[in-house]
């Protein structure tokens, strides 16, 4: 157990060193704004609870046309999209070997006319009503032809799930776009329209449940500049508030991806991946007597503390960090062992 304390603890330092900077290429939303003509595209699968939410605070934003694609609701949420100020496009769900999700918003964006600009939302988030003007503006300032936000949250999920999953996401994807793949997230993706219609737009990723990074990826192998950005005091969302719904939307995240990813390979790399993390997080909390534990306890709560700061959480959860780590391992292995996944009554693993 000593060899394995002194792994832990330097391996804590080198990954939580490494998230912080990370996070310093994080640009803040602009404080300025700017008005373009702008296509917001919001996929929504029996979302008339939450549609009333965001269409407030973003329809009659200046330069933006709003497009709801209700993708095969059983609910009222055409009639909820109309109500709202948008414009609502029906689907009868994704044609063979597209990705449900992916379908809806080729389907919004087939009704462009000449806007510069591409807004993809979910549907339960909110914004502020500067939102888009001022990502407009960001993506000026930065050069970008993409820019992504998450919205920020509130629950048990945002406090002790996400923050190592946080870090996960910044091994493989940084948010300044030069890792294996570009980060984007899903909640709030601006991109501009010519570049994404030049790398294929999303037929170019009709299959993929990874939408966001795909997305960000392409532009960015396509030659254009991708960037994360911190617009979370401008949006919010409700869809992984508890720890359920979290753990299941990370699930139908992860579990296809690793699949279109690694092939047959994909399961065997999280069964490795969760007892790794696993054992990371629990050999502090098992060896807590010795001081490599107490560098490596310190270490992950540095990290965690980072996340949950930037997303208006309470800083003391950072004590928990070693088991938010160990959670991530079971959910890893869930991923793995339990195959197959679903989201809105529809399979996606």
């Amino acid at each position: 157990m000593g060899i394995l304390g002194v792994v832990s603890g330097a391996l804590s330092v080198l990954r939580s060193a490494r998230t912080v900077a990370q996070w310093q290429h994080v640009a803040e939303v602009s404080s300025s704004s700017k008005t373009a003509s702008v296509l917001a595209v919001v996929p929504a699968r029996n979302e008339a609870l939450t549609l009333p939410s965001l269409l407030s605070g973003l329809v009659g934003q200046p330069g933006v046309r709003v497009v709801v694609v209700d993708d095969a609701s059983s609910d009222e949420t055409a009639v909820v999209a109309r109500a709202g100020g948008a414009e609502v496009i029906s689907s009868e769900g994704p044609a063979p070997r597209w990705a449900g999700k992916v379908a809806a918003m080729h389907l919004g964006v087939e009704a462009a006319r000449d806007e510069e600009w591409l807004l993809f939302l979910d549907a339960d988030v909110t914004c502020t009503p500067d939102l888009v003007g001022r990502l407009v503006a960001t993506a000026g300032e930065l050069g970008a032809d993409l820019v992504s936000s998450s919205g920020r949250g509130t629950g048990a999920a945002w406090w002790f799930l996400l923050p190592a999953f946080n870090t996960l996401v910044f091994e493989g994807s940084p948010p300044d776009g030069r890792g294996a793949t570009a980060l984007a997230v899903g909640h709030c993706i601006l991109v501009r329209r010519s570049v994404f219609l030049a790398a294929g737009g999303w037929p170019a990723l009709a299959h993929t449940h990874a939408d966001d990074v795909g997305l960000a990826t392409l532009i960015r192998d396509s030659g254009g500049v991708t960037r994360f950005v911190d617009a979370q005091g401008l949006l919010t969302t409700s869809g992984i508030d508890t720890f359920g719904s979290c753990w299941r939307s990370l699930r139908k995240s992860i579990q296809p991806s690793m699949r279109e990813m690694f092939g047959p390979w994909g399961r065997p790399l999280l069964v490795v991946a969760g007892l790794l993390h696993l054992a990371y997080g629990l050999i502090p909390v098992l060896r807590w007597r010795s001081p490599w534990s107490w560098l490596a306890w310190f270490s992950q709560a540095v990290a965690h503390r980072e996340f949950v700061r930037r997303v208006g959480q309470p800083e003391i959860s950072a004590v928990l960090a070693p088991l938010s780590w160990a959670t991530i391992g079971v959910f890893l292995l869930d991923c793995a062992l339990r195959p197959g996944a679903s989201w809105k009554g529809r399979r996606v693993g």
